[in-house]
């Protein structure tokens, strides 16, 4: 609804039956366009895009142990096919350290400027399987995280489950 006329979309969902769903909730007989194929896969044939400029949203299932080493691997691919793109990789807060251990993984790319912000309903320690989310971005477009930052911690607060229940935005690359 908020794209452009010259935007174009590029919408790609594996499991056929969602692949469906995301046609008849997204179709507007614009410039979108429907791709069954693995998003991991998509990054190695859709980029760089004709535009040159691109957001790249990616929203792992997590189904599988390796989606974290997916994601870097997908990244390292895509950065350099079109390391000048912006990509937003949504991830869950389950447990801290295999979030440590994925940022970890992703400073070993040579990446662009990047930053993560997270959110947290609960404590680490409160029970919850999956206590909140993040998203990271490369590439950010200028001064995004100084206008997000005061969302954040609205988010959590609003959010909250119990006690613990936070926000933060730190950047792994500095601009």
């Amino acid at each position: 609804a908020l794209a452009r006329a010259q935007d174009r979309l590029a919408l790609c969902e594996k499991h056929p039956e969602e692949c469906e769903a995301l046609k008849d909730e997204m179709s507007t007989g614009g410039r979108v366009s429907f791709q069954q194929i693995d998003g991991y896969t998509a990054l190695r044939a859709m980029l760089p895009p004709v535009e040159k400029r691109a957001l790249v949203l990616i929203d792992p299932s997590f189904e599988e142990q390796d989606e974290f080493a997916q994601i870097v691997d997908g990244l390292g691919e895509a950065l350099k096919r079109f390391p000048s793109g912006t990509y937003a990789i949504w991830y869950p807060l389950t447990e801290r350290a295999r979030v440590d251990a994925f940022f970890e993984r992703l400073q070993t790319l040579s990446l662009p400027p990047s930053w993560v912000a997270e959110v947290a309903i609960a404590g680490e320690y409160y029970g919850l399987k999956m206590r909140g989310c993040g998203l990271v971005v490369l590439n950010p477009p200028w001064q995004l995280d100084t206008e997000i930052k005061p969302w954040l911690g609205a988010l959590a607060s609003r959010l909250a489950q119990t006690k613990g229940a936070e926000a933060r935005l730190a950047w792994l690359v500095h601009e």
